[in-house]
């Protein structure tokens, strides 16, 4: 009868350095399931118009509800993680050219747009031309993407919540 061999308490090196491997992959492919392409290219392209994350946070709806925590988290991983940023950059690589200019709309408007739309008086009655030579004199405030139509009917929402220069 042989007795039996207890097991070693310490791994040995080589085990220990493919347990370390196999745990980074699971941390990497836990957030690429709620995390989308689309999210990404709408976080990153809100974040690079506000400089705020709160702000995105509070203003941008993403495909399913993420806290202020996980907002940050998910950029600093794009920032600095090399994996979850490779992977990243190829699956939004992969976007259809239609599915980027839907995300590209839903941009929120920096301080320095709205600050332009809200010189146009709240009794005038602007149209799109007024709008368009809008972008036309500021094509380096305004985001690339945006149409006379979007400035439009953010004006008509700042109107509505007195958020222009000559409403009290």
């Amino acid at each position: 009868v042989s007795t039996p061999i207890a097991p070693s308490p310490v791994p040995t090196p080589g085990l220990a350095k493919r347990m370390k491997k196999s745990k980074q992959p699971l941390q990497v492919t836990k957030d690429l399931g709620r995390w989308k392409p689309a999210d990404d290219l709408l976080l990153i392209n809100a974040v690079l118009q506000t400089n705020d994350l709160t702000s995105v946070h509070l203003g941008v709806k993403f495909s399913c509800r993420f806290n202020l925590r996980e907002i940050q988290e998910r950029w600093y991983a794009l920032l600095y993680d090399p994996i979850i940023s490779k992977l990243a950059c190829q699956a939004m690589r992969q976007l259809h050219p239609e599915a980027i200019a839907a995300i590209q709309s839903k941009v929120l408007f920096s301080k320095a747009e709205e600050q332009l739309l809200s010189k146009v008086g709240s009794t005038s009655q602007p149209t799109l031309d007024t709008f368009q030579e809008l972008l036309h004199k500021h094509p380096d405030v305004f985001y690339p993407s945006r149409t006379a139509k979007a400035l439009q009917l953010h004006w008509q929402l700042m109107k509505q919540y007195y958020l222009l220069d000559d409403q009290t």
